[in-house]
């Protein structure tokens, strides 16, 4: 009874795993897609809008999904609606101005649902909270399963029946919509639980905006990181070149989008362990777990360098063709992804919001310092991209787990404090 007790409550885990692999898996389909009808500059186009748009709406966000989960006072419902309201009016001011001045004046209506696309999955961001608070992960993942099964069929029946890429996006962006309507009514059939604060509601939007700054530094200078190296490649190289770069790294961008929904299914776990057992026996947990990934995942990167050129250009095509070098930067950064998404928990748990942003800025510089480096050695633009990607990765592994060590062994045991959020 005990291993079929433990078997039930992995299960939903397995589905928002499988969910989270099934979106990442949808997106790299769609650059496929568009690279096997349209070729490289069509997936250049997509993936700069994509560069441009994702690190405002993240940022905007202001963590409240994370917030919601792990803050350690209560706070109403309300506050964390008009704050996300707010955090989307704002992105939506902030990207329009972006895309007017860098974006292709022949990419706008793209470009138009893309922005409605993220504006769908901040919606849904924050109602996913509600379903995740009460570890509801079935339906979680359900609906990551159906998101990606509708956007992989939708847009592949407008690109056969239109050839147009526009139009496949804007499937996609159908598609999103729905899917964040779908969330929000699965997601008010239960209330926030727990007790409401007599203070003013004001005062609870500012107690989310003093943690959720640091949240959205952090969460935007990650998107940042993503999508830099785009813009190193751009500048480097051709439209073209950024769509080799973006079907190679998509390697490093699934490692990201596994590494986010590890966290999304254990930071209640790791919650529950540190109010019973602490912040040190956590911390030891987080690390075995770190070294068994890396451990495993790392001879993964001997495969993936043998094979990768000759996969890429028979998955994609001819023209996508890579060296061995930028398909070793890739996979040795997408080893490390994982780990860094467990210490990236440990530091949400103890409320510590700051830290991820410092050592995302740090990495900042780090992947213009690399990216540059790839330039002056004359690595080409797509390997000085790699080259950048696997910096930053480095970076932000090493400094997270320098700064989680001392704060355990240096510091007192931190406070439970009161109880989460209604």
């Amino acid at each position: 009874m005990a291993v079929g007790g433990s078997v039930l409550r992995r299960a939903p885990v397995v589905v928002v795993s499988c969910g989270n692999i099934a979106s990442a898996a949808a997106t790299w389909y769609l650059i496929w897609l568009f690279a096997r009808f349209s070729g490289a500059e069509a997936v250049g186009m997509y993936a700069g809008l994509i560069a441009l748009t994702s690190p405002v709406f993240i940022g905007a966000q202001l963590g409240l999904r994370n917030l919601y989960i792990t803050v350690q006072s209560v706070v109403r419902w309300k506050a964390f609606l008009a704050l996300r309201a707010a955090g989307i009016l704002v992105a939506l001011g902030v990207a329009t101005t972006a895309l007017t001045m860098w974006a292709p004046s022949h990419s706008a209506s793209m470009a138009g649902a893309i922005v409605l696309m993220k504006t769908a999955n901040s919606v849904a961001d924050l109602y996913f909270a509600r379903i995740q608070r009460t570890e509801r992960m079935g339906i979680f993942g359900t609906i990551l399963l159906c998101d990606a099964a509708c956007t992989v069929v939708a847009a592949t029946a407008v690109m056969l029946l239109s050839g147009s890429v526009v139009g496949a996006v804007w499937a996609g962006t159908g598609v999103a919509v729905l899917s964040a309507a779908v969330t929000c009514a699965l997601a008010a059939r239960t209330p926030p639980a727990g007790l409401v604060p007599e203070r003013p509601l004001r005062q609870d939007m500012r107690l989310l905006i003093s943690h959720g700054v640091p949240l959205a530094l952090s969460q935007g200078i990650q998107s940042l990181l993503t999508y830099l190296p785009v813009a190193i490649v751009a500048w480097l190289g051709t439209q073209a070149d950024v769509g080799v770069y973006s079907s190679a790294a998509y390697l490093v961008t699934f490692a990201n989008l596994l590494g986010a929904s590890v966290q999304t299914a254990v930071l209640p776990q790791y919650r529950r362990r540190f109010e019973t057992a602490g912040p040190t026996s956590l911390y030891r947990h987080i690390t075995r777990s770190g070294y068994m990934c890396l451990a495993s995942l790392a001879p993964l990167t001997l495969v993936a360098v043998a094979l990768g050129p000759w996969l890429l250009a028979l998955v994609y095509g001819d023209e996508f063709q890579i060296s061995r070098s930028a398909v070793l930067f890739f996979a040795v950064a997408a080893v490390i992804c994982l780990p860094t998404y467990l210490l990236s928990s440990f530091h949400l748990v103890l409320n510590r919001y700051w830290v991820m942003t410092f050592v995302g800025a740090g990495a900042v510089v780090v992947v213009v310092l690399s990216g540059g480096t790839g330039a002056l050695l004359d690595l080409g633009a797509v390997e000085s991209g790699g080259l950048a990607v696997l910096g930053s990765i480095v970076c932000r592994y090493l400094a997270a787990e320098v700064v989680a060590r001392r704060s355990v062994f240096r510091q007192g045991p931190v406070s439970i404090g009161e109880r989460t959020p209604v």
